[in-house]
């Protein structure tokens, strides 16, 4: 049965794409931040970039932004919580725009959870930066991922059982998919219900001043304060 090999498969999707998307999209709209040299703000640069991603916060970054439009960003802000949603819970599994904008909502809400605090930055190079990010890690998506794990086990003991058996086989996936979906939104807002920080963590993130494309954090750094406040590598 085709659905029955993504019960083994849901556990660990969060752990496979711990390579955040969300992370990737928002360095590019804020790739165009404008500044230079010794005038460039890299501690309110980073600030807008992580305001933006957690937040939906869209002001920090339209100072940092030539041309974009306030829609724009808010566009920005939303395909990327489309996009972790697409690539870290529902495994590419067609669920329906419906089903789909109940998860970037609570997504959205457990984003607005994180806690982080941008300090001062400390110049290396011509055009070079060192920012420090001391980051709260929350426990969200370890406790999702644990009970996601436990839910399979059970739904698979029920598939064994003969439980979601329909006339045909596309209507029996229907129901397990059904069940799969449900159950991990159910799942996911307990989590977010239930949700507690770690102790203090600090992340440094290199920042690149200029004009146009020439700004950015460095990719690897975000990805690794992704991970850390997510505390995907151990869900």
């Amino acid at each position: 049965m085709r659905l029955q090999n993504r019960l083994s498969m849901r556990g660990n999707s969060l752990h496979d794409t711990v390579k955040l998307r969300i992370c990737a999209l928002c360095i590019a709209v804020l790739m165009s931040a404008t500044g230079c040299g010794k005038d460039f703000d890299a501690s309110g640069y980073v600030q807008a970039l992580l305001d933006l991603t957690f937040q939906g916060e869209i002001s920090g970054a339209a100072g940092f932004m030539e041309d974009a439009s306030e829609e724009a960003l808010m566009k920005a802000y939303q395909d990327s919580i489309d996009r972790f949603v697409a690539g870290n819970i529902t495994s590419g599994m067609d669920i329906g725009e419906l089903k789909s904008s109940r998860f970037a909502e609570l997504v959205s809400k457990i984003f607005l959870t994180m806690r982080y605090g941008v300090g001062e930055a400390e110049k290396t190079g011509k055009k070079e930066y060192k920012v420090t990010v001391d980051i709260w890690p929350a426990d969200v998506f370890v406790n999702f991922r644990q009970m996601l794990t436990e839910d399979s086990l059970k739904m698979a003991e029920k598939i064994k059982a003969g439980e979601y058996e329909g006339e045909t086989e596309e209507e029996t996936d229907q129901k397990i998919l059904s069940d799969i979906i449900n159950h991990a939104y159910e799942l996911l807002d307990t989590a977010y219900m239930d949700i507690q920080y770690g102790d203090k963590e600090t992340v440094t993130l290199r920042v690149h001043a200029g004009r146009g494309e020439d700004a950015s954090v460095d990719e690897d750094d975000m990805d690794r304060l992704f991970r850390k406040i997510l505390r995907l590598d151990e869900s």
